[in-house]
């Protein structure tokens, strides 16, 4: 009965959601048009010209090698536009008047499937299916019916979500795995979520001091303390269950359901099911998997901020580091790796002026499984991105002189450094009549390896993300800098 209830109730619910009202466009109105062996920039220009749209785009993106030669009688400008870009692998979205035209990341893989409940079999009807740290996802129809398209030719994991049950997350590794297939995923209900659906309507108790401390210091760990931080907000923390852990005042926070942050540094709103987040002894264990949407921009102006956030926060990311080490182009990219040792007489961990090649240090070798490749590494390493600097905030609370006068980062919490490889001292610096947050400093970043060997996918992410913790300017990032795996910058 509670199951048939559960379902009922979210159905009732969803059909409230999704129902949403035509809104009336320009790209409903009706054009006749000739196109006489044009370039698609210029067939562009014309139709802004004669149709009186407003475009926007980067030039970069528009080829010019694809010559255009077509009549189109009373067609409605949408479906002329639908054709017209197909043409050059792109696609538009209308905002505010004005039509924003992207590429496309084209694939012709797509997955199929139902979702229904283990024990009945009924269809649940929509439950959240999506390609884990990517925008690419859908919710199933009346019949739980799902299919996502273009996904690229590489390994991903299917997350399924459904309030009241318990999540499922489904490794897919070979192309053949989805062709001409249709899944059945079964899901089975969550008791310690029926239980809070049950008691739905009531209100929840107000947190405690003790909680609402936890949840700062939460808050702060989760999305991270950069600039793109400071706009990033978690919508619904009232899902959010906190627990000390020891005397240390170490804790961790779960989750009953999906945790939604609204990131309007990047332009994204992000679902996330909250596997562990765990704060213990300087280090945070953060595991989970992220879906993507696109928050709609107020503006052209805001659209581009946004593209220019997303290429800012992916370069020097792990993303960008780990696609580069897998391609080879780590120094073509401005990344450098250098190991980290522990000095036991400073009690602090350096890294030497003179690290070993890298072929030595880091070590990519393609498995048997496409796109999936095995990682060794002699020890933990440092990542320096020498295209971007730290900001003032990140050097003033993690930038000191060790005792030896390098700088370092220091993590006040963790009590552990890591001094810089720039050959250059406090002193030097000092000579000049600088002072530290004076001096620009490259983004630094730390992989501590739980497992010195490991799996890496492209794009790249760790397959196991419980075998790495990141430190330095990767761990001041946090959330707030994340970016979906099927992210490219467009130069």
């Amino acid at each position: 009965m509670h199951r048939k209830l559960v379902v009922s109730f979210f159905f009732f619910v969803a059909i409230k959601l999704f129902a949403q009202d035509a809104q009336n466009s320009v790209l409903n109105n009706k054009i006749s048009i000739r196109f006489d062996n044009v370039n698609l920039p210029t067939a562009l220009r014309q139709l802004n010209r004669e149709a009186n749209l407003n475009f926007s785009y980067n030039s970069n993106i528009i080829p010019r090698d694809t010559r255009i030669s077509q009549d189109y009688e009373n067609v409605a400008i949408k479906d002329l536009l639908d054709d017209l870009l197909s043409k050059g692998n792109l696609y538009y979205r209308e905002v505010r008047g004005a039509i924003i035209i992207l590429k496309r990341i084209y694939s012709e893989r797509a997955i199929t499937g139902r979702v229904i409940d283990r024990e009945t079999e009924e269809p649940l009807p929509f439950a959240n299916v999506f390609i884990d740290n990517s925008t690419l996802g859908i919710a199933t129809d009346l019949k739980g019916n799902f299919r996502i398209e273009n996904i690229p030719e590489i390994g991903f994991n299917l997350v399924v979500s459904y309030v009241g049950y318990k999540s499922k997350t489904i490794p897919f590794n070979y192309k053949q795995e989805v062709e001409n297939r249709n899944f059945v995923i079964e899901m089975e209900i969550d008791p310690i979520a029926l239980e809070a659906i049950q008691v739905i309507g009531k209100s929840k108790k107000r947190k405690s001091r003790e909680e609402r401390r936890l949840y700062r210091r939460f808050e702060e760990e989760f999305l991270g303390k950069s600039e793109n931080a400071k706009e990033c907000t978690i919508v619904n923390p009232e899902v959010l269950d906190f627990e000390i852990l020891d005397s240390l005042n170490n804790y961790q926070v779960t989750a009953e359901d999906m945790l939604y942050i609204e990131n309007r540094a990047l332009g994204f709103r992000i679902g996330y099911l909250l596997e562990e987040f765990r704060f213990e002894s300087g280090t945070k264990v953060n595991i989970g998997s992220a879906q993507f949407k696109e928050l709609e921009p107020r503006s052209r102006r805001q659209y581009r901020r946004w593209e220019e956030a997303r290429e800012t926060a992916y370069y020097g990311s792990v993303l960008h580091f780990l696609n580069s080490l897998i391609q080879g182009e780590l120094d073509k990219e401005g990344f450098k790796v250098n190991v980290v040792q522990y000095d036991s007489v400073t009690s602090e961990y350096t890294t030497p002026l003179n690290p070993p090649p890298l072929n030595q240090i880091l070590q990519v070798e393609k498995t048997d499984k496409e796109y999936l490749y095995n990682l060794k590494s002699i020890g933990d390493i440092e990542v320096t991105y020498t295209r971007e600097f730290e900001e003032d905030d990140y050097k003033k609370l993690y930038r000191s002189s060790s005792k030896s006068g390098n700088y370092k980062y220091t993590d006040k919490k963790a009590r552990s450094s890591i001094a810089l490889s720039d050959n250059q001292s406090l002193t030097s610096y000092q000579v000049f009549g600088l002072d530290l947050d004076e001096v620009d400093l490259f983004q630094k970043s730390i992989i501590f390896f739980n497992k010195l060997e490991t799996q890496i996918n492209f794009p790249g992410q760790f397959l196991q993300p419980r075998e790495v913790t990141f430190g330095g300017w990767w761990r001041w990032g946090a959330f707030s800098d994340v970016l979906p795996l099927n992210y490219r910058p467009t130069n």
